[in-house]
C-alpha cells in the first residue's frame, strides 16, 4: 500500500533541494561543502521521519491483529517495589510489562519496564509472577 509523504518529510526534502541549489551556486569550496553537508543532514532527518512513520504503521497493524508487544499495566503491579533511576536517583514509574521467556523451571517471570520521570531513562527488570 502506498502512503503519501507527511508534511515533515516533504519539508525536509524541500530544504535539502534548496541546500543542493545553494551548493551548486557557490564557487568557494568551503561554502559548497557546507551546503552539501546541510543537504545530507536534511535527507537524514527525512529518512528518520520515514522510518518513524513506517514503524508506527507496523505497530498499528500488529495491534489491529491483536498483538501487543508491551501490555498495559495490570492492577497487581502496584505491589512491585519501584527502582530508583541509576542516573539521577529518582524513583522510577512502572510503564508496561510483557511476558518473559521461561528462564527457570519452577518460576515464571514477567519483564517490567520502568521510566524515570526526571531524565526519561528506561530500564527493565525481571519480576517473579
Amino acid at each position: 500500500m502506498l502512503f503519501s509523504l507527511s508534511g515533515r518529510i516533504t519539508h525536509c526534502h524541500r530544504r535539502a533541494a534548496e541546500c543542493r541549489e545553494l551548493a551548486v551556486r557557490y564557487a568557494g569550496a568551503i561554502d559548497r561543502q557546507y551546503y552539501f553537508d546541510r543537504e545530507q543532514a536534511w535527507l537524514t532527518l527525512a529518512r528518520s521521519y520515514e522510518f518513524q512513520e513506517r514503524f508506527d504503521r507496523m505497530l498499528d497493524e500488529l495491534e489491529s491483529k491483536g498483538y501487543c508487544p508491551l501490555a498495559p499495566p495490570r492492577g497487581d503491579w502496584a505491589r512491585i517495589k519501584q527502582p530508583n533511576c541509576p542516573t539521577c536517583d529518582v524513583q522510577m514509574r512502572f510503564q508496561a510489562w510483557r511476558p518473559a521467556k521461561r528462564i527457570f523451571v519452577n518460576t515464571i517471570y514477567d519483564r517490567a519496564l520502568f521510566v524515570c520521570p526526571n531524565c526519561l531513562r528506561c530500564i527493565d527488570q525481571l519480576i517473579e509472577r
